[in-house]
């Protein structure tokens, strides 16, 4: 896997569990429920885009709970969760053309789909490092797929070795682990990909 020069910048709202529920929003019990709408943009990268988008956001008495964002070759994108009533997150869908003159990014919005019943699962963190090569994304996400186990984010990166140039792969994600899974079994696949495809993986459990 190789890619251009980028940078990413990552924002994260959140209170860790060491056990927890997917599709759960963990807000305290003081706070009102609110409602939520997903926002995605990408578009020519430039300065203030994100203030202008937070401007926009917040000028609509609504919050920004999470967000992902990065620029790559020139071209900026970004997924944000947002939070309101539901008179909040319709002037919000009503008015985004505004925001998008504005910026030049293509924007586009979609309610959260309805949610699944949950299942416990255990957080745990994976990173893995190779000499750069195709595929390996690919074998690492089919042995968790396979096991049921969901990637909850993930970045990857390429960058040359300081002294030789050689170009290195380096991912970090976060994975959902269910509990009827065995994270044993786990180990043991990705200890094969590991041999296969020379790659140093570790996998860690998150502890809240």
């Amino acid at each position: 896997m190789t890619a251009g020069g980028h940078r990413r910048c990552e924002f994260y709202v959140g209170y860790p569990l060491p056990l927890r529920s997917r599709g759960q929003c963990y807000n305290p019990s003081s706070m009102p429920e609110k409602s939520h709408l997903i926002l995605t943009a990408i578009g020519p990268d430039r300065v203030g885009l994100v203030e202008k988008l937070s401007e926009f956001i917040s000028g609509h008495d609504c919050n920004i709970e999470d967000s992902k964002m990065a620029a790559f070759c020139g071209e900026f994108a970004v997924i944000i969760l947002i939070t309101g009533d539901g008179s909040q997150l319709a002037k919000v869908a009503r008015d985004y053309r505004e925001i998008e003159s504005e910026t030049g990014l293509t924007i586009a919005l979609k309610a959260p789909s309805a949610r699944k019943a949950t299942e416990a699962f255990i957080p745990c963190k994976l990173t893995a490092a190779c000499m750069d090569h195709p595929g390996v994304v690919h074998r690492i996400s089919g042995v968790l797929s396979q096991l049921a186990v969901n990637i909850e984010s993930m970045e990857t990166k390429t960058y040359s070795a300081p002294m030789s140039g050689t170009p290195l792969f380096q991912l970090e994600a976060e994975l959902a682990v269910p509990v009827r899974t065995n994270i044993n079994q786990l180990r043991e696949r990705l200890a094969d990909v590991q041999r296969d495809e020379n790659i140093d993986i570790e996998i860690t459990v998150i502890k809240g």
